[in-house]
């Protein structure tokens, strides 16, 4: 029954957001897909787990983003987890593959119910700007949309959270001459705007993945896209001391 239960809640919940899509066209509206919840497909055990681990413990840090973050699960991200992250007594809610309307949809499906962190840290939209592996892909505007509409989330959820909103992280051997670093630049260049210093603030760690030449440093990121386990510390290194402050400002 329960099973049935939430596969009707989140049928009603994509026919709501397919209403909403319609009557903004019958309206001459422009509806930002990037802005539109929609669930993930393949995670629906990840998102019962990670609501289930919130039921049962307060969070002080919650780290939001794709399989950038989600890839501190893996056996050989551990240490530098262990090391950077498990001492603040933190949560992985990273999803691989996730766009902003994922994530959108897992916050407005519970994923903050019932915590109060001192910090939450996103780190999203990479794969909005994706033109090879989804059917569909976005522009930078669309994509800053999309990462707007998770801040205002967040602010409304958890008014009295910090957010440490990340640069989206460099892609492609030469990050400011493909397209798709093109548009995640323009991406973050708009979201940096959120930053008031009060509850939002901006990271860019960018700089520890490139050459001096601004190439890729594939020693860190060999697929131009992922940080390796080194990469993954040198981003917590770089992050560290606003991420500190952060947390014990409050």
């Amino acid at each position: 029954m329960a099973v049935n239960l939430l596969t009707m809640r989140n049928g009603l919940l994509i026919g709501f957001f397919s209403l909403s899509l319609a009557v903004a066209v019958a309206q001459g509206g422009e509806v930002n897909p990037a802005e539109v919840p929609v669930p993930q497909g393949g995670w629906a055990q990840r998102h019962k787990e990670k609501l289930e681990l919130e039921k049962t413990h307060q969070y002080d840090l919650l780290m939001i983003g794709d399989s950038i973050t989600h890839n501190f699960e893996k056996p050989e991200y551990q240490p530098v987890w262990n090391q950077y992250f498990a001492p603040k007594n933190a949560l992985d809610l990273g999803y691989s593959g996730a766009r902003t309307e994922n994530i959108l949809w897992n916050i407005e499906n519970g994923e903050l119910d019932g915590q109060t962190p001192k910090v939450v840290t996103l780190m999203i939209g990479t794969n909005n700007a994706d033109e090879t592996h989804y059917p569909t892909h976005h522009t930078g505007e669309q994509i800053f949309g999309g990462i707007r509409a998770i801040v205002t989330e967040i602010r409304q959820k958890l008014p009295n959270t910090k957010i440490l909103l990340l640069r989206c992280f460099p892609y492609g051997d030469d990050p400011d001459h493909n397209s798709r670093g093109i548009v995640l630049n323009t991406a973050s260049k708009l979201a940096k705007r959120l930053a008031d210093n009060r509850h939002v603030f901006w990271c860019d760690v960018n700089h520890v993945f490139l050459n001096s030449d601004g190439t890729m440093n594939k020693a860190l990121m060999p697929d131009v896209l992922h940080p390796n386990p080194e990469g993954a510390r040198k981003w917590a290194e770089a992050m560290e001391p606003l991420l500190s402050k952060l947390m014990g400002s409050r």
